[in-house]
């Protein structure tokens, strides 16, 4: 596979990039990478606002996303928030006082998409969202089925 493709794939540039531009904001408010990326994911994810949900991206383990939550919680930047009918399950609500935090976050992930995708046409910029989809879905559906891995040998 060539290399780029292997690369973008990869996200190891994306990554690099992104923690560059979150730098000076997990230094002024003494947050990790992974509090911003669950600050970030509450501001998108509407209801589905649990640690599982955060857990089912596959992004963290179960045992950093808990660290990030009491983090957050002891920074008032969430609240945990029971679940009305089943109480095992909290919800994660971010506070007034995450907002500020948030809009940063969302300025600065807009800038780099600014600078990643300049001289991308809209029309690549669609082929890219399609071609990404199916890849998540090929991906997703490979770490469903484990048997899916072994077929490819």
């Amino acid at each position: 596979m060539d290399w780029m493709i292997e690369s973008l794939l990869q996200g190891t540039q994306f990554q690099k990039l992104y923690n560059r531009k979150i730098e000076t904001l997990r230094e002024a408010h003494h947050l990790r990478k992974i509090d911003i990326d669950i600050l970030y994911f509450l501001h998108k994810s509407g209801d589905r606002n649990t640690p599982k949900d955060i857990s089912n991206l596959n992004l963290f383990n179960k045992g950093h996303i808990s660290q990030s939550v009491d983090r957050l919680s002891k920074q008032h930047l969430i609240q945990t928030v029971p679940d009305t009918e089943d109480r095992r399950c909290i919800h994660l609500v971010l506070t007034d006082q995450a907002i500020d935090i948030v809009e940063r976050i969302i300025l600065l992930r807009q800038n780099m998409y600014n600078i990643i995708l300049q001289g991308v046409t809209p029309e690549e910029c669609e082929t890219l969202r399609t071609v990404s989809e199916k890849v998540h879905k090929n991906i997703r559906n490979a770490l469903e089925d484990p048997d899916t891995i072994l077929k490819l040998f």
